[in-house]
């Protein structure tokens, strides 16, 4: 390369970082300002969405809660059943009756679901509470049925006793 186009070429990357400069001191501060409020207005939806996060968070928490209360009450109630059982041993009269009053009896449960639950959170509810023997089993035959997404939120009573289809024509209806 000769002479002056090496002094044209220093002269073109001279001009280029004044312009740089010049763009990065004046117009580049100017929207960085603009910036700033714009991450002012994203604080206060970030926080309105907050708010909205810890009331669900809130939700959920109680109705885990409730849940577990009505776990607790059956597990008091199953307690009974067997005090009854062991006193009515003693007695073999007794004992015949009341297995049979027993095995008749049907366990009542409460499920909760919550507003965008799959089927499978109601499935498991009721398998751990006793009503079914396998949550897959009936979250495959709502699948089977088309009955998944007519699940509705709320809080049910299901008894033991319940076929599939009456379970899901329980959840799928309005409190």
């Amino acid at each position: 390369m000769s002479k002056p186009a090496l002094r044209f070429l220093s002269l073109g990357f001279l001009v280029s970082a004044l312009i740089l400069a010049s763009y990065r001191s004046f117009f580049y501060e100017s929207q960085s300002a603009d910036a700033t409020d714009a991450s002012t207005e994203l604080t206060q939806e970030d926080e309105t969405y907050k708010a909205k996060y810890e009331s669900l968070l809130a939700e959920t928490e109680l109705a885990k809660m409730e849940s577990e209360y009505a776990v607790d009450e059956q597990d008091s109630e199953t307690t009974d059943e067997e005090a009854t059982e062991e006193s009515s041993e003693n007695d073999a009269e007794e004992s015949s009756s009341t297995e049979e009053e027993t095995s008749s009896e049907a366990t009542t449960a409460t499920i909760i679901i919550n507003n965008g639950d799959p089927s499978s959170i109601a499935a498991r509810q009721l398998q751990e509470q006793g009503i079914i023997e396998d949550s897959a089993e009936f979250d495959n035959f709502l699948e089977d049925n088309n009955l998944s997404n007519l699940i509705r939120p709320g809080t049910f009573t299901i008894e033991s006793g319940m076929s599939f289809q009456e379970i899901a024509d329980i959840l799928s209806s309005e409190n």
